[in-house]
């Protein structure tokens, strides 16, 4: 492993030095923009290399697709979250718990299926929800108990 990371970099060094010589050499003329474009390319992609069999550990028996979904779905949800959170905010609506629901459909599309909210302005904070996410998303409010 610190082998490959050693030739990696020592790659990239070279490679940098010859690009440098090479946009040096290079005349004053209309393809100069062209072969700066190439080396920086080619400069990118050796940098890009010893990444190139990177992979996400896993646990057993799910794909790394599976994975991943779920990563975004746990993200989005906490977005969604703390943007629902500020909107009710700013209206006076504070909440004590604000749970979301997202669906990924077979298309990569994320939608929100429904969200639950614990807070002390219930109806405000239903007609407010209604208004930002409209009708097709299930908003089941109730109030705090304290």
């Amino acid at each position: 492993m610190l082998d490959s990371f050693r030739s990696s970099v020592l790659s990239v060094c070279l490679l940098s030095t010859a690009v440098s010589v090479c946009l040096m050499i290079c005349p004053d003329n209309a393809l100069k923009k062209q072969v700066k474009f190439l080396l920086s390319l080619l400069f990118v992609i050796s940098l890009a290399m010893p990444f190139r069999d990177f992979r996400i550990p896993s646990a057993p028996g799910v794909s790394q697709q599976e994975q991943a979904d779920r990563t975004v779905l746990h993200l989005t949800e906490q977005t969604v979250r703390e943007t629902l959170e500020t909107l009710l905010a700013e209206k006076q609506i504070f909440c004590r718990e604000i749970q979301v629901n997202l669906h990924i459909d077979s298309a990569g599309c994320i939608s929100i299926t429904d969200i639950r909210v614990c807070c002390d302005q219930p109806q405000e904070a239903e007609q407010l929800l209604h208004e930002v996410l409209g009708e097709g998303v299930a908003v089941d409010v109730s109030q705090n108990l304290e």
